[in-house]
């Protein structure tokens, strides 16, 4: 018969939580705070590392205006431009067709909303909404590149890109600001990453979606390739930063507060994504009339 070793296992009434030692209760809180502050620490980095190498590409992109990409845009360009077609019915259609909110944004839009009602999991729609977090920055993002970098005309403007303007498009289309990166790009496969993360048989939806909005602006020389795989590139890798590394704290109480006000929320998301699903028009209009506005004022 094994005798006792003298000391006697705790002995808890049934229905009462055990009694925590101050020792205990130090160091358990002491564990949580090294989790969170290893996992800050390497977030921290992550952004860092992710900026610098964004920075890095872009530099080599833009050094020596484009030219480390222009050679193959320029043959992409001059492709497209030769099977274009010289219909000019055609090509406006094409032109009104990637313009179709209902085919491109509205649709990643009603992709999204099927995601967050189709997995009520807490940690699922968590990602979810980072990653339309990231959806915001980038189309911020893109238009903030385009008007910072280096101007860079659009096919269809500059005159050594080897593309003729086509019949029935107007070549006076986006010529305030430069071409790259796409902010449409970056915009639509933003949401493609999202949707992808939630579902891969949508994610595939969204992809066709993404190109039907996109690959038309490469066919009427609104866009460079280069233009579009860089505004894509950076959708993608923001909404991928943004779900590995984005603020979970932040995310979790903004869900905590849509239980709490749902009405308030789902007002709050429908103006949001009504917003992301035609690209911010009405907000770039107004953006457009500011310049005129502050001239009459003497600004």
């Amino acid at each position: 018969m094994a005798q006792s070793s003298g000391i006697k296992a705790p002995h808890f009434v049934q229905g009462t939580p055990p009694v925590l030692t101050a020792s205990e209760i130090i160091h358990g809180i002491g564990r949580q705070n090294t989790a969170r502050s290893v996992r800050k620490s390497r977030c921290i980095r992550a952004w860092l590392g992710a900026g610098l190498l964004g920075g890095l590409l872009c530099w080599l992109v833009v050094a020596d205006h484009f030219a480390l990409s222009r050679q193959a845009d320029g043959y992409v360009s001059a492709a497209v431009n030769h099977w274009a077609t010289r219909n000019e019915v055609i090509n406006h259609a094409i032109y009104v067709a990637g313009q179709t909110d209902f085919l491109t944004g509205g649709l990643m839009v009603a992709l999204v909303y099927y995601c967050w009602f189709s997995n009520t999991a807490a940690e699922s729609r968590t990602r979810l909404l980072l990653g339309f977090g990231a959806v915001l920055v980038s189309a911020v993002g893109s238009r903030l590149l385009q008007v910072s970098l280096p101007m860079r005309l659009r096919p269809m403007h500059a005159w050594d890109s080897g593309f003729d303007p086509l019949p029935g498009i107007d070549p006076a289309i986006a010529n305030h600001w430069g071409s790259f990166p796409s902010d449409h790009a970056a915009l639509f496969f933003a949401l493609v990453a999202v949707i992808w993360g939630q579902s891969r048989w949508l994610g595939l939806l969204a992809t066709c979606s993404a190109l039907f909005g996109a690959l038309p602006r490469v066919y009427l020389g609104l866009h460079y390739f280069s233009d579009v795989v860089a505004g894509a590139a950076l959708g993608i890798s923001l909404v991928f930063m943004s779900v590995r590394f984005g603020p979970r704290t932040l995310a979790r109480r903004a869900l905590a507060w849509g239980q709490q006000w749902p009405g308030l929320a789902f007002g709050a998301a429908f103006l949001v994504t009504f917003e992301v699903a035609t690209l911010f028009e009405d907000v770039r209009q107004v953006g457009r009339g500011i310049p005129a506005v502050l001239r009459q004022f003497g600004l």
